[in-house]
């Protein structure tokens, strides 16, 4: 669900690390991963790489390994589209291509999700004889009402995802099978999206039972694509990574976009019913994501395992276990800024990927809007997340990512407090795309700073496996809120207190961020050594000035642990 506002961030592009204090910008580390996509803004040419017109070589004198060789030239002569080329790197042409296909997957759930909540009000009573939804239908289906069937999704791939994703992040990490963990990730992904073509009265059932197995892959199929994100930054270099980062991030908005748009279309154009756009979504999706996963796994290469697993250790336990000690690590050094972020984040990240979930169960039950009107309030919030990414930006030149991160959480309280509120019945449904661009404001923004905090605050030296364990973070309580909107419905509370449950996290976010030390004390501790291999790594290939540390350590990462 983080990927239904990709646009936000590459708004992170034009944020200057400088901040309000001379200090932020002699101390704010540079950090290039997805979860962090925060580059500093260029200035001059990285001395590690050359650069000529059309025929282009690259070269990192920094990266490690066989990854320190002559990149293959462009084989795009044409300016329209040399951004497109990714300099011949089959890494980042592959990643690329693969954020096409999730992005759309994101989209399709939509539709899917309020076919669902139609066919199992449809079997719990609610449809009237006009097909038309019957309003404080309590019947049950399957033990639940049917909007709370619809958030059950979420709780349960929450769940799988904060109990297995390290186990998968172990077999990424320990293993050669990486992208074989990726492609099977991606058939199954194809095989589910296909099958749930067929959402029809007989088979809502077990279609809603693989949706909740689909959102637990799609985490899976993530995992092992951001693995590859390390050694294409190691490859091409800090400044030529943070234009491939913006052109990663503007495919997979345009995909998304693309794919809104073209099912609503169709949905008008031959005036499909909820259940009729519910299964074209899933068609064109099918379609979609074969030709971006197909291409997409055949450019990325295989690549060996990164780290051995010691003799004793268990593969299945071996996740927790580096889950715990970075957990420890972070407590014991990073005390005052970092470990604040990390908690906060959990419940942050539990808000608003629940935002998207609560919001289709809250417009189609509570709003009576069809799945193409649904559609086309998140197009219009992902829109509008790019405006509030810029917003953010200017708010966080003024202050700082912390005080920015509260700001946004506190506004997107408010717009939530009210939404409840003023989005109370079909009569005022057109009041939803006016809530669609001030959310996706919020949202583009959240995404944006959180992203710019998490950079500022990464040691140097240890991105790649702080990276992950922010991953871990995001997804490990994202099943609470949602569960807690579910027993709100099964107890009879009316969906608005149900909607404004989501504040609840981003309050107590708030609260812990209120813990962080003042700005200039954050930069300085994220500053201090790491007794780590990594750390050694980079010292040893840095010997010059602790600027000089700062400054080329993102070209330095020896590993990566999803």
């Amino acid at each position: 669900q983080r990927m239904t506002t990709p646009a936000s961030r590459q708004q992170n592009n034009s944020i200057e690390c400088k901040m309000t204090t001379e200090q932020a910008e002699e101390t704010a580390p540079e950090v290039i991963s997805d979860m962090a996509e925060v580059p500093i803004v260029e200035e001059e040419a990285d001395p590690g790489t050359s650069t000529k017109n059309d025929d282009v070589e690259i070269r990192n004198e920094n990266a490690t390994g066989d990854n320190n060789e002559s990149l293959p030239k462009k084989s795009c002569g044409s300016k329209c589209c040399s951004w497109l080329d990714f300099h011949g790197v089959p890494e980042a042409k592959g990643y690329a291509i693969l954020g096409t296909a999730r992005g759309s997957i994101v989209m399709s759930n939509i539709f899917l999700s309020t076919s669902l909540i139609y066919l199992a009000s449809e079997e719990a009573g609610c449809i009237d004889d006009q097909g038309i939804v019957i309003e404080d239908c309590n019947n049950k289906t399957h033990g639940f009402q049917p909007p709370s069937l619809i958030a059950n999704i979420a709780v349960i791939s929450g769940l799988l995802s904060a109990f297995l994703m390290p186990v998968i992040g172990a077999i990424v990490d320990y293993t050669p099978h990486r992208r074989a963990t990726g492609i099977a990730a991606a058939l199954f992904l194809v095989i589910i999206q296909g099958v749930q073509i067929g959402t029809v009265s007989a088979t809502w059932f077990p279609m809603l039972i693989l949706q909740a197995i689909a959102g637990f892959i799609y985490q899976v199929e993530v995992l092992a694509t951001y693995a590859y994100l390390p050694e294409i930054a190691r490859a091409v270099g800090e400044k030529i990574m943070t234009r491939f980062t913006s052109s990663f991030v503007m495919l997979q908005f345009g995909a998304q976009a693309l794919f809104l748009v073209v099912v609503i279309a169709v949905s008008v154009g031959i005036s499909l019913n909820d259940v009729q756009t519910g299964q074209c979504s899933q068609a064109i999706n099918v379609v979609w994501i074969s030709i971006g996963f197909y291409f997409g796994w055949k450019t990325l290469p295989s690549r060996p395992s990164r780290h051995e697993l010691q003799e004793g250790h268990n593969i299945w336990t071996e996740g927790f276990k580096d889950v715990w000690r970075t957990a420890k690590k972070i407590n014991r050094k990073y005390p005052h800024g970092l470990r604040w972020f990390l908690l906060a984040t959990v419940f942050a990240e539990a808000g608003s990927n629940a935002f998207t979930v609560v919001a289709v169960v809250y417009l189609n039950d509570q709003l009576g809007m069809t799945g193409t009107e649904i559609g086309i309030v998140f197009l219009v919030t992902l829109v509008a997340s790019v405006p509030g990414s810029k917003l953010a930006s200017i708010v966080t030149k003024k202050t700082n990512p912390n005080t920015s991160l509260k700001l946004n959480l506190l506004v997107f309280s408010l717009f939530t407090f009210a939404g409840a509120f003023a989005l109370t019945g079909p009569d005022v449904a057109y009041l939803a795309y006016v809530f669609g661009v001030l959310w996706g404001m919020v949202i583009g923004g959240f995404y944006s700073t959180e992203n710019l905090f998490f950079s500022m605050v990464l040691p140097a030296g240890q991105e790649a496996e702080l990276t992950g364990f922010f991953i871990y973070c995001t997804q490990i309580l994202v099943w609470l809120p949602p569960l807690v909107f579910a027993l709100m419905i099964e107890a009879g509370v009316k969906q608005t207190w149900g909607l404004m449950s989501l504040i609840i996290f981003f309050v107590i976010a708030i609260g812990v961020l209120c813990l962080v030390a003042p700005w200039p004390e954050v930069l300085e501790e994220s500053a201090k050594p790491i007794d780590t291999h990594i750390a050694a790594v980079v010292v040893a290939k840095n010997e010059g000035t602790d600027e000089e540390h700062r400054g080329n350590h993102a070209s330095l990462v020896d590993s990566e642990k999803p």
